[in-house]
């Protein structure tokens, strides 16, 4: 709980598909999804409080931006003072208090302006858990820096339990409490950047991992 966890591995490993299945996505053959000690393997998607920011961003582009971060708690049907104040506050948290003055479509926002639009969409209802499945691969390298250091302030100042998938050993070491590495679909090594670095279980891990 309150981690911001990677999984991290390379491509066609099987890190995509675990976050699919965790968001209740993808339906899983055997095993059990937990979030805490609830089963929610059988629990439909919509009914699991879970937040989600994709590679693509997913904004709605014939939207403005208020639109976009408000359009879960419409779905859930809050007035529409508290709708107004909840945006407010989390595009404030985000870093976004002057665009959602003006409030453009998200076709009108840079790069990184859009993935903290898609990062406030998916807080704004308070999710039990946040699901970011590669959020930073369309930004330029900078730009990915710097969303970097945001997504980790932003996670630390809710407190949200938030699992980060990428393909990118620096990223995640940089992002991550904890690591999962991954290979075929198997869980090769779960642990802190420092433990998975200077005490990798196996030569696939020290490869991955090291340089």
């Amino acid at each position: 709980p309150g981690e911001l966890f990677c999984l991290l591995g390379p491509s066609g490993c099987g890190k995509t598909t675990l976050l699919r299945a965790t968001a209740g996505l993808e339906t899983i053959s055997s095993g059990r999804i937990l979030y805490g000690d609830t089963d929610m393997t059988s629990i439909p998607p919509f009914k699991r409080n879970i937040g989600m920011v994709f590679q693509s961003f997913a904004l709605y582009p014939h939207m403005n931006i208020f639109e976009n971060v408000a359009y879960g708690l419409r779905v859930r049907k809050l007035p529409s003072a508290e709708i107004r104040k909840r945006v407010a506050e989390v595009m404030e948290l985000v870093g976004l208090t002057e665009e959602l003055k003006r409030n453009p479509s998200p076709t009108g926002l840079s790069g990184g302006q859009q993935q903290r639009v898609a990062i406030a969409r998916a807080l704004v209802y308070e999710p039990s858990l946040l699901l970011l499945d590669e959020p930073l691969a369309n930004l330029d390298a900078k730009l990915r820096r710097y969303m970097r250091a945001e997504i980790r302030r932003i996670q630390k100042a809710t407190s949200i339990t938030a699992i980060f998938v990428t393909h990118d050993q620096e990223e995640a070491m940089a992002i991550g409490d904890r690591l999962a590495v991954l290979r075929m679909g198997v869980v090769e090594q779960i642990g802190t950047s420092d433990h998975l670095y200077t005490r990798p279980n196996n030569a696939f891990v020290a490869n991955f991992i090291g340089k």
